[in-house]
C-alpha cells in the first residue's frame, strides 16, 4: 500500500497496458480514465518510438507524458521534446556496421519514427531457420509476433541502404535488436562496452536496446518528476519487463504483471493478473481503493 498519495502514474506499454493486437482495452482505458479522474496523472514508458506511442495514445484519446525509445527522450503531451541524448553518429555507423557483418537484425529509434533496413525479415527469417536447425524450439506465434511489433508500428520506415540514411544526419535514440540468439547478443555487448557509456539492454525474450547507460526509464523517470514538481515517492509505476526494473526502483510503488519477468515482481509491491486479462486495471483499482 502507497505510503504517500500517488499523483503520477506510469505504465510499460507492451505487455502490460497494450494487448496482443498492440490497442489498449475497453477496461484498461476505462482503468486509466479514473486515473484521470481522481486527479492521477497518466504517463508512458515505452521502448517504442514516441510516433509510434503517441499514434496509440491518440486513437484511444489519451494525451500522456511519453517516455520512449526506452527512456532516452521524454515527451510532453502536446510534442515536444522535452528531454532526450542521441547517440553518437560515429557509433551508430560502427554498430551498424558491425550488425548487418554479423547477420543480427536491428532497426533504428529516431524520436519521431523507427528505422527498418529493407532486409531485416530476410535476416530474422535466417536466424530462426538456423536455431532452430541447432534444436531451439520456437513457437511459430512467437516468431509472428515478434515480426509484428516492427510491421505494425507507426511510423516505420523501410530503408533500402542504411548508410545513405545515416549519411542525412538523423538523430538516432536508439537501436533495436530482434534476435532470440543469446551468443548475438553476447557478440553485440561486447562491441557495445567499448564505447564508454554505451550499453545493450535487454527488454524481451527477442528484444534489447543499445543506448546510454544513462539513458534509462527510471532516469526519465527522475527527469519527468522533477519537471512536474513531483516526488518520486509519489509515483506508482506498472510493468513487465528487465527495461521496467530500475523505474521499480525509483518509485514509490510498483505494480508487476502476472506475465512479467520474476526480477520485476520481486521488486513489485503488487503483482496483478496478467496483461491479457487486464492486469493494468486492476493496479489502477488498486491504487485508487489506497490513494487516500
Amino acid at each position: 500500500m502507497p505510503r504517500n498519495k500517488v499523483l503520477l502514474f506510469v505504465s510499460d506499454m507492451d505487455g502490460t497496458l497494450l494487448q496482443e493486437d498492440f490497442t489498449i482495452s475497453p477496461v484498461n482505458l476505462a482503468a486509466i480514465r479514473r486515473l484521470e479522474a481522481a486527479g492521477i496523472r497518466f504517463a508512458i514508458a515505452t521502448g517504442r518510438t514516441h510516433y509510434d506511442a503517441e499514434t496509440i495514445c491518440r486513437k484511444h484519446a489519451l494525451e500522456p507524458y511519453i517516455i520512449s525509445n526506452n527512456g532516452a527522450c521524454v515527451f510532453h503531451p502536446d510534442g515536444t521534446l522535452l528531454s532526450g541524448k542521441a547517440l553518437d553518429k560515429a557509433f551508430v555507423s560502427g554498430i551498424v556496421d558491425f550488425l548487418e557483418q554479423e547477420k543480427i537484425c536491428y532497426g533504428l529509434g529516431e524520436s519521431g519514427g523507427y528505422i527498418a533496413p529493407a532486409n531485416w525479415t530476410e535476416v530474422f527469417d535466417s536466424e530462426i531457420a538456423r536455431l532452430r536447425a541447432a534444436g531451439m524450439v520456437i513457437p511459430e506465434e512467437k516468431i509472428a509476433f515478434a515480426k509484428q511489433e516492427t510491421q505494425k508500428q507507426h511510423g516505420v520506415r523501410i530503408v533500402e541502404k542504411i548508410s545513405e540514411y545515416l549519411e542525412q544526419g538523423e538523430a538516432v535514440y536508439s537501436i533495436s535488436l530482434i534476435t532470440y540468439d543469446k551468443e548475438a547478443l553476447q557478440k553485440a555487448g561486447r562491441w557495445v562496452s567499448r564505447y564508454k557509456g554505451t550499453a545493450v539492454c535487454i527488454s524481451g525474450t527477442h528484444n534489447a536496446e543499445i543506448m546510454y547507460q544513462d539513458c534509462t526509464k527510471g532516469k526519465s523517470l527522475e527527469f519527468l518528476c522533477g519537471y512536474l514538481k513531483i516526488p518520486l515517492s509519489q509515483t506508482a509505476v506498472a510493468g513487465d519487463s528487465l527495461n521496467d526494473l530500475d523505474m521499480f526502483e525509483k518509485a514509490g510503488f510498483g505494480f508487476a504483471m502476472g506475465n512479467g519477468r520474476e526480477e520485476i515482481k520481486e521488486a513489485a509491491a503488487i503483482i496483478t493478473k496478467p496483461c491479457r486479462e487486464d492486469g493494468l486495471a486492476e493496479a489502477v483499482e488498486h491504487l485508487l481503493r489506497q490513494n487516500i
